[in-house]
């Protein structure tokens, strides 16, 4: 068994952003160089775990094609740079205004979703919390706690991601099983998103420790993300994880290291397509730095009405799916995903509230 962490709704368009393609032309091209210069290269890196990804039903339901839709406090742990969605998620969209209107109900429209109309408007204060717990094949657990709430011009945002595995089998240098372990680990996330124009830009730090055994690592790291509105109908965004991560052993329980095994980034460029406000497609495309090979995550959202979402996804070529209920201020969701380590059953459920 392979042990974690070792070897083994849209603000409207205010211009086109021109860069936009640029950008999305620049990241494909930085891809390429990175996955030539470092394909040689299939072994581990430390502090894996993060890339788990087992972090809001919405997202695993979608197939962990979650970079460029992400707009709430998951996006913490997906891509900062979605965090300024949360200024927007209880408004009614321009399109949305403009059937009420045409429908002659007007009455589900408040001032707030009028000055949003006009792009005027100032944010009142506001504080999300969401939790996710995930249950996972081969005697493993996951979860996912966050806050965010608006701070100067921006979205802040902070989480705490945590996963174990229980009773692992310890080896020698000769393969030999010598008896079991177990093995937690966990991030400390504080994030910042702000929008500029019709881009958004997010930064995550992030405090990093393994536990394998009985032994301790520590250490820390950073995120960086964005989303940009290339069209009315079309997103692009690019993160980039874990930063100059990397983790050292514990100096209380043993000797002391002065060397840090420092983590490889990973890549993502993600982008979105949605038809209407009930549909929404999403694809992604990963580069982890100490593998040779892509991976490929898609993902679809329907609205079968402004209180029930339906999820699927395939994740690499794991099939998953999932719903979110809206009532009241709460959304609950629930995801089912094929494991990638043993094709076992995950199963994660979530809740966020906005205050």
């Amino acid at each position: 068994m392979k042990i974690p962490g070792i070897h083994n709704k849209r603000i409207p368009l205010r211009r086109h952003a021109q860069p936009a393609v640029l950008l999305a032309t620049s990241v494909v091209l930085l891809f390429s160089f990175i996955g030539s210069a470092r394909g040689s290269q299939d072994a581990g890196t430390r502090a894996s775990y993060t890339r788990g990804g087992w972090v809001g039903a919405k997202y695993v339901g979608m197939g962990k094609a979650a970079e460029v839709v992400a707009d709430d406090v998951f996006a913490i742990y997906w891509n900062p740079a979605g965090l300024p969605e949360l200024k927007n998620i209880e408004r009614l969209s321009p399109d949305e205004i403009r059937e009420k209107v045409k429908k002659g109900d007007v009455k589900g429209i408040s001032e707030e979703d009028l000055l949003k109309f006009t792009d005027d408007s100032k944010t009142k204060n506001f504080f999300h919390f969401a939790v996710s717990a995930a249950s996972l094949d081969l005697d493993r657990e996951a979860g996912f706690a966050g806050v965010a709430f608006n701070l100067f011009s921006g979205v802040a945002g902070a989480g705490v991601y945590s996963i174990q595995s229980r009773d692992i089998d310890a080896t020698d240098a000769s393969g030999n099983v010598t008896g079991s372990l177990n093995y937690t680990a966990s991030a400390g996330y504080f994030s910042y998103g702000w929008a500029a124009g019709a881009a958004s830009v997010g930064v995550s730090l992030k405090g990093l420790q393994e536990k394998i055994g009985e032994h301790n690592y520590f250490g820390g790291g950073a995120d960086f993300g964005t989303i940009v509105d290339v069209l009315p109908f079309l997103k692009v965004a690019f993160v980039v994880q874990d930063i100059g991560s990397g983790v050292y052993a514990d100096r209380r329980e043993g000797p002391a290291r002065d060397k840090i095994d420092f983590a490889y980034p990973s890549m993502k460029l993600s982008a979105s397509v949605t038809s209407s406000q009930d549909f929404v497609f999403a694809v992604t495309l990963v580069k982890k730095l100490e593998q040779k090979d892509y991976q490929a995550n898609a993902g679809l959202r329907y609205s079968l009405t402004r209180a029930f979402d339906l999820y699927l996804g395939l994740s690499d070529t794991n099939i998953s799916s999932g719903f979110t209920l809206k009532v009241w201020n709460m959304n609950i969701g629930y995801a089912f995903a094929v494991d990638g380590v043993n094709l076992g059953y995950n199963n994660i459920v979530s809740l966020s509230m906005v205050f």
